[in-house]
């Protein structure tokens, strides 16, 4: 059967040239980095509702006795969130800190049973996360950025227009220790 047109020998073949990487390097990136958003949808969507009326103008994490954890500095020393006499990222979380109070009454709350679950499993899926992303950075907030980044690298829409609510959310489990290194059992757990 030379001549066929059916052949897969010689320079028309399909596979003459192909050097065995047929797949699109990009996609496959995007997903390896992609983390899931479904949980934290679920979380983000929860937290919108409850938190379009309950943030009072100044409220800080200071306000509350509830918030058990280790002092922020020394979390950030021992997780080298930044580089030393910079306070920039410790300045993002803070601002992010408005929220925290009332997260953590809503996490708190026992008819929230489904939303603690969520939230849960975004917490176990960024911690199985965090070693691989730290071998790659030098510092703890570039750890934290690609985590945020990651989730917003699924392209989903619901994240996408919620872009503040991913960090918030990102910096309140760092904060309340339930991602990052902790120094012990100084820290919450719940």
């Amino acid at each position: 059967m030379t001549g066929s047109r059916n052949t897969t020998k010689g320079d028309h073949s399909p596979v003459y040239n192909n050097d065995g990487n047929v797949y699109n390097q990009n996609v496959i990136h995007m997903r390896s980095d992609a983390i899931n958003p479904y949980n934290l949808k679920k979380v983000i969507d929860f937290l919108e509702l409850e938190l379009e009326d309950d943030i009072e103008p100044n409220q800080g994490v200071e306000d509350d006795d509830g918030l058990k954890r280790i002092n922020i500095v020394a979390k950030n020393i021992i997780n080298n969130l930044e580089e030393e006499g910079c306070n920039d990222y410790n300045n993002v979380i803070i601002e992010s800190s408005i929220y925290f109070k009332t997260i953590k009454d809503i996490l708190s709350d026992p008819r929230n049973k489904k939303l603690r679950k969520s939230y849960s499993n975004i917490k176990k899926t960024i911690n199985r996360k965090i070693p691989e992303i730290k071998r790659e950075k030098e510092f703890f907030s570039e750890v934290i950025n690609d985590i945020i980044d990651r989730f917003l690298n699924s392209n989903d829409i619901e994240i996408l227009e919620n872009e503040e609510m991913v960090s918030v959310v990102v910096h309140f489990m760092y904060y309340i220790c339930h991602i990052g290194e902790n120094g012990g059992n100084n820290a919450e757990t719940g």
